[in-house]
């Protein structure tokens, strides 16, 4: 993460913000998974009018696309505050489709949980599935919590 030279400024703005944050809705499916996922417009509603109330502008730029022979999406989100301090990081991800709607997919996904993750807010995953390559399933251990007789039964996942 790179800042400016003092953040006294925009660190207690981001504080309040941040106090006042929902997390972003989750208004999409994903068909592949089944699952529901917080949009990039979601994330985006949960966070600007509130950043901005608190004096914070958010700026989301890409960089060149490609590193070398392999292809990489890079994108800048940073926090500008009236102040003119400021807090920024780069995120990054392969682009496994070398074409516009493989970069268009990737910025998207990186918008969105560069913006969740600047503002601690929770979302789940959508077109990350075609921005990276899915990891290998790793199976969750499932644990049944014997409740007394009467009281439902409850499945732990953790």
């Amino acid at each position: 993460m790179n800042t400016s030279d003092l953040i006294d400024k925009i660190a207690p703005a981001l504080l309040a913000a941040q106090k006042e944050i929902g997390n972003a809705a989750k208004d999409s499916k994903n068909p592949h998974f089944k699952s529901s996922y917080a949009s990039l417009g979601s994330v985006i509603d949960a966070v600007k009018e509130v950043a901005n109330k608190h004096g914070i502008v958010i700026v989301q730029t890409p960089s060149d696309a490609s590193i070398g022979s392999t292809g990489v999406c890079r994108l800048t989100t940073r926090l500008i505050h009236i102040s003119g301090q400021w807090i920024e990081d780069m995120a990054h991800t392969p682009l496994p489709k070398q074409d516009a709607q493989g970069v268009g997919s990737a910025l998207t996904y990186l918008r969105r949980y560069s913006l969740a993750a600047f503002f601690c807010i929770t979302q789940a995953d959508d077109d990350g599935n075609d921005a990276v390559s899915p990891p290998a399933a790793t199976p969750i251990a499932k644990t049944t919590v014997k409740a007394p007789v009467g009281k439902a039964v409850l499945d732990d996942p953790f």
